[in-house]
Parts: structure tokens; C-alpha cells; sequence
């Protein structure tokens, strides 16, 4: 089984995948699987088979150089939603948008939507440039029932160690405070700054957040970002949660 999966195409996100993958890999018993799946339709042109295994084959060895292990890698044809959904891993490590989406300059890619609701495996959203992860950004709502945000970044040592802000976000009627202060409990031996933001979405929050403070790595929970079968994540703008160079775990 592959701790973490990173899931490359020939896009220019293929690095920004790659990269982060060795990150939460950190440890050496953590282990990486290098994962392409070619969804080109059987009356279509090939992908380049040639291409596609040295764009496989450098990534393993940026990884093994880095001192990541065990590395390895698949190569495989069909949906890449299913292949991907399937295979066992603790973190799923993509870019926001792939091949398919090179165009689309205003909304994630094709997949991204389609793995977020696929599988429960925390998937990390990455952009073309990976810069190193110093400090973090949990997002949550007020909602008392969503909490995996807080309790991904608690299970996790790597994330633990460093500096993190927590900020609940309040829309107009909710309270966070019940929700600030099961986070301060929670997560009370790691000494984040946990604290409320009043705005009219995540986009707002994030926005205001990051130009005030900064984050390498924005972590948020599916049911805050989805919480419901209508809501979509497609809009990419530059004042958006996806918009900028930050990475998303969403977990």
C-alpha cells in the first residue's frame, strides 16, 4: 500500500504534484506510489507512451534523490477517477488542474470535483509551483458536526510541528464561538491561534487571511467546502480559495 499517491499527467502541474507528495513523505517509512492513468479513448491518439514513462520514471528518481522510500509507480489506461479512488493511500496528492483542463484558466480540473466526492482519502490539491510548507491554515465553519479539518491536522506529526493559524469561519446568524473553543481544546498542546472571521464565504475569508498573514498549506474539510450534492467547486478565480499558489488538503 502507497502512503501517499501522486498523481501526475502531462500537464505543467505534474511537478507541483510531485513535490508535495515527497513532503508528507517525509518520513522514511512513508512510502510513495507515482500514479498515471491514460484516459485517452480507445479510437483516440495515444498519449505518447514513450513521453509519459520518462515523465514517470524522472519523478521516482526526484523522489528517491530527495530520500523518499519506498517509491513506486503505475502506469495504467481507463477512468482516472476510478483508478485513483480505488488504490489505498493515506494522502492523494494532485494539481488543481490536469491535461484535460489546460484551457479551462477559471475552474479546477475536470477530476477534481469527481475525487473529492469519490473517496473519504484526504487529497491535496497542489499548484505548477510547490514552495515549502512552513506554516498553515485550518478552515472550518461553525458548524459543530465538521471537524475532520481540526482532527486530520491532530493525527497528523508532520503538520503538528508547525506554526498553524485555525480560523472559524461566521457567516451572517452563526455563532463560532462553541466551535473556536472546541478547536482550542483540541488541538490545546499545539498552541495554534484559533479565532473567529466574519465574512460572507470561504473565498472572502481566505483572501483577507492570506493578506494579512500568509499560509503554505490550507487545509479544509469536505463537508465545508461541499456540504451539500449542488454545491461546486469550480470557480478558480484570483480571490478565491483555489486562486492562488497555496496548496489545498482537503480532508
Amino acid at each position: 500500500m502507497a502512503d501517499v499517491l501522486a498523481c501526475i499527467d502531462q500537464s505543467a502541474y505534474a511537478n507541483g504534484a510531485r513535490a508535495p507528495a515527497g513532503w508528507f513523505a517525509s518520513d522514511p517509512d512513508v512510502g510513495v506510489e507515482v500514479l498515471h492513468v491514460d484516459e485517452t479513448p480507445k479510437d483516440g491518439a495515444p498519449g505518447g507512451v514513450a513521453q509519459v514513462e520518462r515523465l514517470v520514471e524522472q519523478a521516482v528518481r526526484r523522489l528517491r534523490e530527495e530520500g523518499v522510500g519506498p517509491v513506486t509507480s503505475a502506469m495504467t489506461s481507463g477512468s482516472f477517477v476510478d483508478v485513483a479512488s480505488r488504490l489505498k493511500a493515506d494522502v492523494i496528492v494532485m494539481g488543481k488542474r490536469g491535461e484535460r483542463s489546460a484551457a479551462a484558466r477559471r475552474g479546477l480540473g475536470s477530476s477534481v470535483e469527481e475525487m473529492v466526492r469519490a473517496t473519504t482519502t484526504p487529497i491535496c490539491l497542489t499548484s505548477k509551483v510547490f514552495l515549502p510548507i512552513h506554516r498553515v491554515l485550518v478552515l472550518l465553519d461553525a458548524d459543530m458536526d465538521h471537524r475532520a479539518a481540526v482532527e486530520f491536522v491532530a493525527s497528523q506529526p508532520r503538520l503538528v510541528a508547525l506554526p498553524a493559524d485555525v480560523v472559524v469561519v461566521a457567516g451572517p446568524g452563526d455563532e463560532p464561538d462553541a466551535k473556536v473553543e472546541w478547536a482550542r481544546g483540541i488541538l490545546d498542546a499545539r498552541r495554534p491561534d484559533v479565532f473567529s472571521l466574519r465574512a460572507s464565504g470561504l473565498d472572502e475569508a481566505v483572501t483577507r487571511y492570506l493578506d494579512s498573514r500568509g499560509a503554505d498549506l490550507i487545509v479544509v474539510s469536505r463537508a465545508v467546502i461541499a456540504p451539500g450534492p449542488e454545491a461546486r467547486l469550480q470557480a478558480i478565480g484570483a480571490s478565491s480559495l483555489w486562486g492562488g499558489r497555496t496548496p489545498v488538503l482537503v480532508c
